[in-house]
Order: C-alpha cells, then structure tokens, then sequence
C-alpha cells in the first residue's frame, strides 16, 4: 500500500490500485484498501473517490456483497458509513444477506437522508427477515420524505411505525415510550402553521381533557427538558458542512412545536413558563452553518410564551431577547414583548 501523501480527493495511483485489485478478482485486499482510503479521505468520496465508486460498482452484486461484510469487519459501521451506502448502491433486496441488510441499515440510519430506493430495498430486507422496518431505517426515510416532498413518497407504504416520532434524539424516544395514547404525538405533529389553528386548537384541548390535563402537562415539561440532552444514533458530519447532529431532527421539531402550542391552549399555569422559556432558548441557539438550532421550535416557544399572557411569561420573553437571538428569532420576540406590554397595562 503507497506511503506517499495524497489529497484527501486527488489519489490515482491509489485508483490504480483500486482497478488492478478488482481486475485480479481479490476482493480481500481490496476491501482493505476501501476501507484505508475511508480513513485517508474522510468518507467522502468525490473527484477520484469518485472514480474509486465507478470502478466498484461495475463488479457483479455477489462481489459487492463480500465486499460489505469484509469492510464492516475491518471498521465500525460508523466510520464506513459513505463507504457502505455506496457498496450498497443498487443492489436489489434479494442480492443482500439479513447481516448485509443489517450493515447498511446501522449506515443508513446514521445519514441525515438517502437514497430512496435504497431506503425501500433496505426495508425490504428488514420485512423479509423480521417484519418491522427498525426504528433508525424510518427515521431517515422519514427525513428523506421531508427533504425530497413528491420525490419519495415511494416511501409512504414503509412509514407504518408504532413509534411515532424518529429514534435517535433522547427527548423523541423517551416519548415514544412514555407515551401510552399516541393521539397525543400525532395530534402534535399534524401542526404545519406558525400558530395554532382554531380547529386544532379545540381538537387539542378536548383530548388533554380527555387523557388528564395534570398528566399530559407533566409529559410535555419532562419531554421539553430532555431536548438538550442529544442524540442517541449520532448522524453522519460531511467533511466541510455543518454538523447535522447540532441541528434538532426537523420531523421531530415539527412534533416539538405541536406540544408547546397544546401548552399554549390549556388552562393558564405559571410552570409552563420556565420549560417553554429554556426549549425555547435551547432552540435559537445559533450554532455553525444552521443558525438557530431550531427556527420552528424557536418561534412555537416565543408564540407559546405570548399566549400564555402572565407578567412571569412577559419577563421570559424578555430574558430570551436579551440574549441575542438570530434575526428571525428577535423580531418575532420583539413583537411578542410589545404586544405583552400593551396587554398588560
């Protein structure tokens, strides 16, 4: 294997000795030399990384499938996970092993999106073995719905889940536990609106009452406090783009901003200040290349704080102001606080 230095992106010689390994049909050696240059490049394989896929792929699907188990064997999953999705690229579901499929569903669930047919044939495996789609395989197909619109509804017939919001992030997965009605998450997510509409508004409050007002607060507060806490399946950072895992999961968020609006249409109670004033908080952070952690949480906090309409919730949207949001976050609390101020003369 060549000692001399290479650019992360510019390596022919190694090319060359990705082409002469594959020609002489000894895929252990060049499993290795994947896998080296995964460590050489980042993961990221663009200009001869490029080159490097082309080659690879022109190999027949058996080969491509010893291939990915090697690899895995030499690596974590983690650290092969732009390597292993495209090893995957393509291949049909009969072609790929339940230990294959599992290798490139623990990649696949590490990347903010993918490919969807990809996404659809991994599924296919999961059904064929055990017959649920994991949690981690939904949650990124879920996030390439969102991310793609009418180009992956393919993806609908595989989003049946018992879980409701996307594994990965601590908050979202105490929820999908604790939660014993899920009327409750999928009300939250169906809020598409800067502020709540009437109609939901009313659906909202007859369910709480419904389910127990005490209980469902208690819920909300302790989900809103786990927000910062992070996430359990770490995402995929590209070399020179924002770190993905500092930005909330977008499919969540949207859940996160239905509960503070369901905390924005109870009964007034002063407890709710401080846990929609810290999410809040938490969500305009400005953190590199995203800008606030969460634009749509961020607003649903400030709205929430507003309605509740206390001095107590004033003085938080003050507190929240001082702090030195991004621009969108700021006007909306400056608007916020002056209407709070006219309210309470």
């Amino acid at each position: 294997m060549s000692s001399r230095p290479m650019s992360r992106d510019r390596y022919p010689e190694r090319v060359q000795r990705v082409r002469d390994l594959a020609a002489a049909g000894d895929d252990r050696r060049l499993a290795e030399e994947l896998v080296d240059l995964a460590g050489a490049n980042d993961d990221v394989w663009r200009h001869d990384g490029a080159t490097v896929r082309t080659v690879v792929w022109r190999l027949s699907p058996a080969r491509r499938h010893a291939l990915i188990l090697d690899a895995a064997d030499r690596a974590p999953i983690h650290t092969l996970v732009g390597l292993l999705g495209w090893l995957g690229y393509g291949l049909e579901a009969d072609a790929l092993s339940w230990r294959a499929g599992l290798i490139l569903i623990e990649a696949a669930s590490a990347r903010p999106t993918g490919f969807v047919d990809d996404l659809a044939v991994l599924a296919q495996v999961a059904m064929r073995e055990t017959g649920v789609v994991p949690p981690g395989l939904v949650a990124v197909m879920r996030r390439t719905q969102r991310w793609l619109g009418t180009d992956a509804t393919s993806l609908e017939s595989w989003l049946a889940s018992e879980q409701c919001l996307n594994a990965g992030e601590v908050w979202a997965e105490a929820a999908n536990a604790e939660c014993p009605d899920s009327r409750l998450l999928a009300l939250a997510l169906e809020v598409s609106t800067p502020q709540p509409k009437i109609k939901w508004s009313r659906r909202a409050v007859a369910l709480v009452e419904e389910l127990g007002v005490p209980w469902c607060r208690k819920l909300i507060h302790r989900w809103c406090a786990l927000v910062p806490a992070g996430r359990t399946i770490v995402l995929r950072r590209v070399a020179d783009e924002p770190d993905v895992n500092e930005a909330l999961d977008p499919y969540n968020a949207q859940a996160l901003r239905g509960l503070l609006f369901v905390l924005s249409v109870l009964p007034a109670d002063e407890e709710d200040v401080p846990v929609a004033g810290a999410l809040g908080e938490y969500a305009a952070q400005k953190v590199p290349g995203h800008g606030p952690r969460s634009q749509v949480v961020a607003y649903a906090a400030v709205h929430a704080l507003e309605s509740f309409g206390s001095v107590g919730a004033l003085r938080e949207l003050e507190r929240l102001r001082a702090l030195g949001p991004a621009r969108g976050v700021a006007g909306r609390l400056d608007a916020a606080i002056m209407r709070r101020r006219v309210a309470l003369r």
